[in-house]
């Protein structure tokens, strides 16, 4: 199932990147986009030995730097011992993440916000006010001018009918309150950017969504939905309650080379 989940994080983020595959890294880019980490890092595959994972940061750092980029994001399927860390000349941010999966039919036993509506982003109306709530939900943490740009970049990807991917729109009595992706690949769901706002939060909305994908996935024939969590986020114990469970982690390391 694992496995299944990593060729699903790779059909997704291929949707919105370019990519340029070595021995041992993946570099994924977005010209569209460039300054959006979650679009532009680099990947280092499984296998490769302690010393070659420094080696590699140690390159894509000189490599960023030449290029006289503002960040270097490093991303893998699993731990980065510590000592790896310390020993760099730059100290990166690390952030962890789990692999959370849950069998779709499991969903039925949700019991969210009765007077949750959600819709899927298929008019330009529900469009717009998943976007508008994307902006809403996000802009006190990336700033206003760049959420709108992430949001239109995403929002030529749900307009693609072969993409596989959708947004999904939660609303409370006709209002957007949050939103949601869900990427449909062979057999397994992927849940991204879910997003509801503060003002609505721990109120059962969250978990109604939940539901609604797990419903949307289930009648589609997948056999396992997941998502990513920041392994210390307060929205795991969520997702924890609804049924999900632990399969794998992620480490990103993110370097700061403006300063």
């Amino acid at each position: 199932m694992l496995d299944k989940i990593k060729s699903a994080e790779v059909a997704y983020i291929t949707q919105f990147t370019e990519n340029d595959v070595g021995h041992e890294v993946i570099r994924y880019y977005d010209d569209k986009l460039p300054d959006m980490y979650m679009h532009n890092f680099t990947f280092i595959k499984e296998g490769v030995s302690k010393e070659s994972i420094r080696n590699i940061i140690l390159d894509e750092l000189n490599r960023r730097k030449t290029e006289k980029a503002d960040f270097l994001r490093v991303d893998c399927n699993f731990s980065i011992d510590a000592e790896i860390i310390e020993s760099l000349p730059q100290a990166p941010d690390v952030e962890i993440y789990d692999f959370m999966y849950i069998e779709p039919k499991m969903g039925e036993h949700l019991h969210g916000n009765e007077g949750a509506i959600i819709k899927k982003a298929i008019s330009e109306k529900v469009l717009k006010e998943g976007k508008d709530v994307d902006i809403l939900a996000n802009q006190s943490n990336m700033g206003t001018e760049f959420a709108h740009r992430r949001i239109e970049r995403k929002s030529e990807i749900y307009n693609q009918q072969d993409s596989g991917i959708d947004l999904f729109v939660c609303y409370d009595n006709d209002i957007p309150v949050g939103n949601c992706e869900l990427m449909l690949h062979n057999d397994i769901a992927k849940i991204e950017d879910f997003d509801i706002l503060e003002s609505h939060q721990r109120k059962g909305f969250g978990t109604s969504v939940l539901k609604h994908l797990l419903k949307e996935a289930h009648q589609h024939g997948v056999r396992y939905a997941y998502l990513l969590t920041d392994s210390g986020d307060s929205a795991k114990e969520m997702y924890k309650k609804c049924g999900f469970k632990k399969v794998g982690v992620k480490t990103e390391l993110f370097f700061e080379l403006n300063q």
